[in-house]
């Protein structure tokens, strides 16, 4: 525990005491001087790491042994921010008249970086001879905010 606790808990600890004391205490001239008593041990246990302080100087700079990223952390979440951002997009295309279409999202940091769209089992519309890829990666494109060059599908 760090000195700074230690001195915290005991603040704490006094304040306990002074008000179950004060609540014990019998009404007169003893009250009077226990509560002077009691506020001269607060004061000295306040001022007592005042000169350790002093001497030593205030030291609040956090080096990289005290604040650490959690890489693993923002790895994981960055990874399900991505996974989200593919089930969204399939049900934007399944909306849209393809379905069947699983997408993967590849992230850079918050960002989308590229999307692929593999074509599992898709239905062909009426008005289509076959499944338009062009048209999958431009709704993709369009739904993710990236470049068309940037989405990818195959299948």
């Amino acid at each position: 525990m760090s000195s700074f606790a230690a001195w915290g808990l005991t603040l704490l600890g006094l304040a306990v005491i002074c008000t179950i004391a004060e609540l014990l205490l019998p009404h007169g001239k003893t009250r009077g001087v226990i509560r002077s008593v009691m506020a001269t041990v607060a004061v000295l246990v306040i001022v007592t790491p005042l000169p350790n302080l002093l001497k030593n100087g205030f030291d609040f700079d956090f080096t990289e042994d005290t604040v650490k990223l959690d890489t693993e952390y923002i790895e994981y979440t960055t990874q399900k921010r991505g996974e989200i951002l593919a089930r969204a997009a399939e049900v934007y295309l399944a909306q849209s008249g393809y379905d069947g279409i699983e997408v993967s999202v590849t992230m850079d940091g918050y960002k989308v970086k590229s999307v692929s769209a593999k074509i599992v089992h898709s239905s062909i519309k009426p008005d289509d001879t076959h499944i338009n890829n062009s048209e999958i990666k431009k709704l993709l494109a369009e739904y993710f905010g990236i470049e068309k060059e940037a989405v990818m599908a195959y299948g």
